[in-house]
């Protein structure tokens, strides 16, 4: 009777356990949300034997539609460049420890550097990121969620004084892996850390640099988010 009533304890889906990254849609009209910081180290090919850290202030919103489908929100900014994405995610339990979903994100980014009488110069653009996310419960409490993302390019702007550079060609730019732990942190609350390895050609972030190299360069981030 032991065996039997532990079997079927075990078989018990665990209770739903906020998380930004997993692969576990909110309740219905319920919201998700999140604050916290992306360090983006960048290639020593744009920056030689200087790697900087840019950190950014990172917001995430989430909404529950329906028991599988939620909507998804992302604010990045680091003042002088901001990033807003909104997209949808469909996420389904395949076990009772393994989930899968899949999504779609589309952002907008813009960035403005002006010295007075020295330098103006300003940029935006579009993205896409679909993406499918593949998530496990090591245990109650510990999930690991890892993403992969296609970055596809929809528009870019850039301008220099009166000279502009203007693509609207849609291509992919690249691709991104992100491997994320998100557990309890205290009493109630639970936090993000992980990082994200991103191959592109491009990143927003580093548009200023004005990069001439026409290849894909490696941009890890770490990130780190607290679970309001």
């Amino acid at each position: 009777m032991v065996t039997s009533f532990s079997v079927a304890q075990s078989a018990e889906p665990w209770p739903l356990q906020p998380g930004i990254y997993f692969p576990q849609a909110p309740l219905p009209g319920k919201w998700r949300k999140s604050v916290g910081v992306v360090f983006t180290t960048t290639p020593p090919e744009l920056t030689e034997e200087v790697r900087v850290s840019v950190p950014a202030i990172d917001f995430n919103i989430q909404r529950g539609l329906t028991k599988h489908l939620f909507l998804t929100s992302r604010f990045q900014t680091q003042f002088v460049q901001s990033n807003l994405g909104l997209g949808l995610r469909w996420a389904t339990p395949l076990t009772n420890r393994l989930f899968l979903s899949a999504g779609y994100e589309i952002t907008g980014w813009l960035g403005a550097l002006q010295v007075k009488d020295v330098f103006a110069s300003q940029a935006y653009g579009v993205e896409t990121f679909p993406s499918v996310s593949v998530g496990y419960k090591l245990t109650k409490d510990l999930r690991l969620t890892v993403r992969s993302e296609a970055i596809i390019d929809l528009y870019y702007r850039s301008q220099v004084g009166s000279l502009a550079v203007v693509y609207n060609r849609r291509e992919i730019n690249g691709v991104a892996f992100t491997f994320m732990l998100e557990q309890p942190f205290y009493y109630k609350r639970h936090v993000s850390v992980g990082i994200r390895a991103a191959y592109s050609n491009f990143n927003w972030q580093l548009w200023s640099l004005y990069d001439t190299f026409d290849r894909n360069l490696f941009y890890p981030q770490l990130i780190f988010g607290f679970i309001l």
